[in-house]
């Protein structure tokens, strides 16, 4: 399975408007996590699971997503192929990042927040818990 961006809409009228993102199917969420970035260009990444997989929505700001497959989590290639999506908070577009992938994030505007929604418990993520240095692919 590879990561996927689910596009959502909006709906405008005379009272106002509606966001939505109805292709979304979200039955093995298990939490949620706010990551909010105060700066302009500032980067997290990278940080991967074996089991865990995420959904991740712009509610704040601009931001870049970046995924990256892992074909070995001790000793991962730097030239594996990097996935890039820009989300907008004012577009409820979500990104699926599945098991088996690093991701990293890049506010483009001050004040980005991004609601990751997460398929495992606490608990589960901190034992399936993998990190790699900031620069090892290009977001």
């Amino acid at each position: 399975m590879k990561p996927k961006l689910f596009k959502g809409g909006i709906a405008i009228d005379k009272r106002g408007s509606v966001s939505f993102n109805n292709s979304l199917v979200l039955n093995k969420i298990k939490r949620f996590y706010i990551v909010k970035n105060n700066k302009k260009n500032f980067v997290r990444a990278w940080h991967g699971h074996k089991i865990e997989a995420k959904y991740i929505l712009c509610i704040g700001g601009n931001a870049k997503i970046s995924a990256v497959k892992i074909n070995n989590f001790k000793k991962p290639s730097k030239k594996s192929k990097v996935y890039n999506w820009v989300l907008d908070s004012k577009i409820p577009n979500v990104v699926y990042i599945p098991p088996g992938y690093a991701n990293g994030s890049k506010s483009i505007k001050k004040n980005m927040k991004l609601l990751i929604l997460s398929t495992s418990t606490l608990k589960q993520s901190l034992n399936d818990d993998y990190r790699f240095p900031e620069k090892f692919w290009k977001i």
